[in-house]
């Protein structure tokens, strides 16, 4: 791809989408094969819905479930949109009494840009699922079954088959014991693939990063190395790694082309595809390869380029574009707590005047992500934290002033020191309303922007973007009422400081303080 004109999410979305297009050139539209087997099959849209699955993850429960689409999805892919995830292709065809060969080849090969590949562990699941070896609702109970002969002791001859062998054999397994028997043959096979697919993980990691201590708190927040345990049964090629796991890990690493590519090739999965959550890793891959761009101007044009989209009706996962996933998934009381406790931390470093400038350089804060990583994310487990959390929440904060508030180590830079500038990241690029001289007056207000801004990650779980004004605080807003909030006061703060294109700065930092303080959840 050509170096793109400017740094602009215009631009951006014009590469997207002419790479969405010349994948679907001299193909049948997908309308229009959709609309023919429906006729086909006498399908409405709604009668077609209740036989396409969607895969549904939610992190606080731990659990995944696959859930009908809804006819107005149905009604969007006969207009020109498409999915975008194999779940809704797997099963879509199922639901047109497609066999193995022509959900492979018709379906993904042509709509997604990659078919099955039977010597992966996740791929040879889906071949099980469209011989009807299981239910879709059985999909990750058989996953973890798999897991589980991944793991066993038990000595087998070692034994290595020829893809098409083995995709013969895995069509033709008749039941879901001959499948489990396949996989405990074969498993040592299955287990060198996902090993080396380990050991070029983090040989990524560190060509990207230099070491992978260096990038462990930066992608522990995704769920692709959400604890060394996890990692270390990856490398030993006893998990069963996905496709959508590896897109993840793709969108938060960032890494180039050529490592996407190599990471793709070792997990046994064809290249990148044609779907738009792919695109958009390729794009962006292509674009960090041809420009100057620090990762969050990258990830506001990756949150942006998902969210317009699926304005036009692409199916695209919240949480694979959505930069602090982990953060927003949060129990509420935690999230409210934290961006309390932030708030104090603020106040406190005013108060003793820790404004730790250098030759006009502001910074105090490391970065945002540091906040929101490392502190965050280690509290959320943190039993103090949590019981604060509930109990504040519960019974009020009678005098906030007095409130005894988790201190946040990323807010205590040290005066006269400066941040790695390769190794961090300056909020000020994107958040700081100008870069502040020595006067005090100007720590104060850009303190007040920092806060207002990192609410608004904190809330949303996403990046903030000063130009969206009105939009911001209306996310917020909408995250309030989803969790029954009461924080009128707080909303109309915030408003001041962030809902307008040209920033009001109104007020103070302490009234912010005090009016998250007051947020609470309806009775």
């Amino acid at each position: 791809m050509e170096r793109l004109a400017d740094d602009t999410i215009e631009s951006f979305m014009n590469a997207i989408e002419e790479r969405l297009a010349e994948g679907q050139k001299n193909k049948i539209p997908f309308s229009r094969f959709l609309e023919e087997k429906m006729d086909a099959f006498d399908y409405s849209n709604t009668s077609l819905a209740k036989k396409v699955f969607h895969r549904v993850e939610k992190k606080k429960e731990g659990t995944v479930t696959y859930v009908p689409v809804t006819r107005q999805a149905i009604g969007a892919w006969l207009r020109g949109s498409m999915p975008s995830s194999r779940d809704i292709y797997v099963t879509l065809g199922m639901a047109f009494q497609m066999n193995l060969e022509e959900i492979n080849h018709i379906l993904l090969e042509n709509y997604m840009g990659y078919g099955l590949y039977c010597k992966n562990i996740d791929d040879a699941l889906w071949i099980a699922l469209i011989n009807g070896l299981f239910s879709i609702d059985s999909f990750e109970a058989v996953r973890e079954k798999i897991e589980d002969i991944l793991e066993e002791n038990v000595q087998q001859d070692g034994r290595s088959l020829a893809t098409m062998d083995l995709w013969v054999m895995l069509s033709e397994a008749g039941t879901l014991e001959e499948f489990y028997e396949l996989i405990r043959i074969y498993k040592d096979e299955f287990r060198d693939g996902a090993r080396k697919f380990g050991q070029c993980l983090e040989e990524v990691i560190e060509e990207e990063y230099g070491y992978y201590d260096k990038a462990a708190w930066f992608l522990r927040d995704i769920g692709c190395l959400h604890c060394e345990a996890q990692f270390s049964k990856i490398r030993a090629g006893k998990a069963v790694v996905t496709r959508e796991w590896l897109l993840r890990f793709c969108i938060a690493l960032q890494p180039t082309y050529e490592s996407i590519e190599k990471l793709l090739a070792k997990a046994q999965m064809e290249p990148l595809g044609i779907t738009p959550a792919e695109v958009i890793i390729e794009m962006i891959a292509r674009y960090k390869s041809n420009s100057v761009a620090n990762s969050q101007e990258i990830w506001i044009m990756i949150e942006s380029a998902a969210e317009r989209l699926r304005q036009k009706g692409y199916e695209i996962e919240e949480d694979l574009c959505r930069k602090y996933n982990s953060v927003y998934e949060l129990p509420v009381s935690q999230k409210w707590w934290f961006s309390f406790c932030i708030g104090k931390q603020l106040l406190q470093n005013e108060k003793n005047k820790e404004f730790g400038y250098e030759k006009n350089g502001y910074c105090r804060f490391a970065m945002e992500d540091k906040l929101l990583f490392d502190d965050m994310n280690r509290n959320k487990k943190n039993v103090s934290f949590k019981k604060s959390a509930a109990e504040y929440m519960e019974t009020g904060i009678p005098d906030w002033k007095q409130a005894e508030f988790q201190e946040i180590p990323a807010l205590s830079i040290e005066k006269n020191s400066v941040p790695d500038a390769l190794d961090m990241e300056k909020f000020e690029d994107y958040c700081y309303v100008r870069r502040p001289s020595r006067f005090t007056k100007d720590f104060l207000r850009n303190d007040m922007y920092f806060y207002a801004a990192t609410l608004y990650s904190v809330w949303t779980g996403k990046c903030y973007q000063k130009e969206n004004g009105k939009r911001n605080v209306e996310e917020i807003r909408q995250e309030f009422e989803k969790h029954s909030l009461e924080g009128e006061e707080f909303l109309t703060v915030l408003t001041k400081m962030i809902g307008h294109e040209e920033v009001l700065l109104e007020g103070n930092l302490a009234s912010m303080v005090e009016a998250v303080a007051k947020v609470r959840q309806r009775q």
